[in-house]
């Protein structure tokens, strides 16, 4: 169903006058030609015990709120388009460094890998009571979804040094953190996007490293960047 939707979306945005003007059977030939995928998308930004908005940025020419690019990141190229069917919202404890790649992702504030300060406040300010929303071209398309639909505290849950008697968290990367975005939205590398996530108040407790991380999946069609 994605990819039919994907596929529909293309041919609806360029059989017009801006695009095959009308004529269809072209307009499909492009849409089939667009190396149409399964993909996704990464984007991080830091938290913080300042401040209660933290925007991420979907593009390398947008900026997030620390005005970094994160090594792990995978940010949408601007000839490129994501038709979305799911995203996640994910915590993440890292050294801080920019190339930091040998963090673990988590779907809630876990005491192994976070302070205990540090994931009462994820637990509660941030997934219990935060929420995310997404702006593109000055118009709010996603104004309120709460970050809660995000947690996930598993079943089994680290409390130790993974060993014999401490495993690791359930986690199934492929679902666990992860909602649908139905009906889909349209990353469009060259429009302007500004998802955000805004805190009722400010994190009592955020050591240096802690991020947030946005992944959205989807299908992904290259080079097609003319979408309306």
């Amino acid at each position: 169903m994605s990819y039919d939707t994907a596929k529909q979306v293309l041919y609806d945005s360029w059989i017009g006058e801006n695009g095959f003007n009308g004529d269809s059977k072209k307009c499909w030939e492009w849409v089939n030609s667009r190396k149409l995928s399964q993909g996704e998308t990464r984007h991080e930004v830091g938290l913080n015990t300042a401040n209660t908005v933290f925007t991420f940025a979907v593009t390398n020419t947008d900026q997030n709120s620390d005005g970094l690019i994160f090594k792990t990141e995978r940010r949408l190229r601007l000839q490129d388009s994501l038709i979305v069917s799911e995203y996640g919202i994910l915590v993440a404890q890292t050294t801080g460094a920019v190339n930091d790649t040998a963090f673990k992702l988590h779907t809630y504030g876990n005491t192994t890998d976070f302070a205990a300060a540090d994931a009462a406040a994820l637990n509660t300010t941030f997934y219990s009571n935060g929420f995310f929303s997404m702006g593109v071209n000055n118009d709010t398309i996603i104004p309120y979804r709460g970050v809660v639909n995000h947690m996930y505290v598993p079943q089994t849950q680290q409390t130790a040094a993974a060993g014999p008697a401490s495993p690791f968290d359930q986690y199934r990367g492929a679902e666990d953190g992860f909602i649908t975005q139905e009906p889909n939205i349209y990353l469009i590398g060259s429009k302007g996007y500004v998802p955000t996530i805004t805190l009722a108040g400010a994190l009592a407790s955020a050591a240096t490293g802690v991020r947030a991380i946005l992944i959205f999946r989807g299908i992904l069609a290259q080079n097609s960047t003319v979408i309306n």
